[in-house]
């Protein structure tokens, strides 16, 4: 029989706060992160807004030396990882350190270094720039920055499949587990506000000029974040034996992909139905076990029509009685980090009994059609929930997380 695999830690960052429950109660309390972009010049861009991390919380208790050698996304994946780490208790569980693996998803969580290097190199000249500013900083840089940190000699991968990638990543660390590969997973992922994305999703005009409005009628596009979500999952019999905290079930997991544009989503939905089916059927669930949607909701007019209509496609008339939430909002998209924050916060929703609110938001689009969680937060028992995350190239992920029951 396959093995079944525990949740038991949750770290996170974003730019609500750079602990777990920092954020958590201000998510619940529905404030909003999104702020004046000071990472850099925003100067003549069209949206001058982003999700900032407090950066001098996460630097306080590194060196000199580490603050200069990591990057903003090392640096903010690393912390999310010690926090879940230690909320596992896995350096003080007997868990072997050869038998713990680390799947992170990555977008641009290095660039902003990449970035600096080039910058250099073109207005003082290739012999001022940093080569280290390359090389000691790839898109699996915090993989190998939390293994070395943690001593994890397991499997370990890196995905990359832009806003998919870390819902894919755990998914990948579910299968380490399931397959025997690894006792327990750091699986999530890290990423980091950069020039390059910030300019692109500009250019494409994808972005509000004040903080998005997932599903509402008005919504204008995305607010670009940062952050990191981590998962220790684990075979749920060794974490029950060595009495580690279970917050909840990792049931099942789905990716696909739609074959139909590059940036746009198919209109209709059905490949994004296809994808929940999928992780449903991974899960041994059905339609009506579902009892909340934790949605990609990037507040474009293109995404939120399409995942609405998706979420049609599987629950049918029962959608009006199933909560949605985007936590967009308020953290921003956290492009490749997105998935593995919003499922650590859905294993707090399955665990706690309350789902965040969507907030700015003033009236639901016609043709979205869904039960949004507008503005105030939800009390209400999760017993399975299902997150879902949509990707430039039609790299779509969903994960379900159900509640532990012995």
């Amino acid at each position: 029989m396959m093995p079944r695999v525990a949740i038991t830690g949750v770290g996170l960052v974003t730019a609500l706060g750079v602990v777990r429950e920092g954020s958590w109660r201000r998510m619940v309390a529905g404030e909003c992160g999104i702020g004046p972009m000071t990472v850099f010049d925003a100067e003549g861009y069209r949206s001058r807004i982003a999700a900032q991390v407090p950066m001098r919380e996460i630097d306080a208790p590194l060196t000199a030396l580490e603050r200069r050698r990591l990057s903003r996304g090392d640096r903010i994946g690393l912390h999310a990882a010690a926090e879940a780490i230690d909320d596992a208790g896995l350096l003080e569980g007997g868990v072997d350190g050869a038998r713990v693996g680390i799947f992170l998803g990555a977008g641009t969580a290095d660039l902003l270094r990449n970035e600096e290097f080039y910058r250099t190199w073109m207005t003082a000249g290739i012999e001022r720039a940093r080569p280290s500013d390359v090389w000691n900083h790839f898109l699996s840089t915090p993989v190998d920055v939390i293994a070395e940190r943690f001593g994890f000699e397991g499997p370990r991968g890196c995905v990359v499949a832009a806003c998919s990638s870390s819902t894919i990543a755990i998914g990948r660390g579910a299968d380490a587990i399931r397959q025997g590969r690894a006792d327990a997973v750091v699986a999530g992922g890290t990423d980091a506000l950069a020039r390059l994305t910030f300019s692109g999703f500009n250019q494409l005009k994808l972005m509000d000029q004040a903080p998005c409005r997932p599903f509402d009628r008005t919504r204008a596009g995305m607010s670009i974040g940062e952050g990191a979500g981590i998962l220790v999952l684990e075979d749920l019999d060794r974490a029950r034996r060595r009495g580690a905290p279970i917050y909840a079930e990792l049931a099942g997991y789905a990716l696909g992909c739609e074959a139909y544009h590059p940036t746009a989503p198919e209109p209709e939905g059905r490949p994004v139905a296809a994808v929940i089916a999928a992780a449903l059927q991974d899960a041994r669930l059905d339609a009506a076990d579902v009892d909340h949607l934790n949605a990609h909701g990037t507040a474009t007019s293109q995404n939120d029509a399409a995942e609405a209509r998706a979420f049609r496609r599987i629950f049918g008339e029962r959608l009006a009685r199933v909560p949605v939430t985007s936590l967009k909002a308020m953290i921003g998209h956290c492009l490749g980090a997105a998935g593995a924050v919003e499922a650590a916060a859905l294993t707090l929703t399955v665990a706690r009994g309350v789902i965040p609110p969507t907030i700015h938001h003033g009236e639901t689009d016609p043709d979205c059609a869904i039960d949004v969680v507008a503005n105030t937060a939800r009390q209400q028992r999760v017993r399975c929930g299902v997150s879902i995350s949509l990707a430039f190239g039609g790299n779509d992920s969903a994960l379900v997380i159900r509640a532990f029951e012995n």
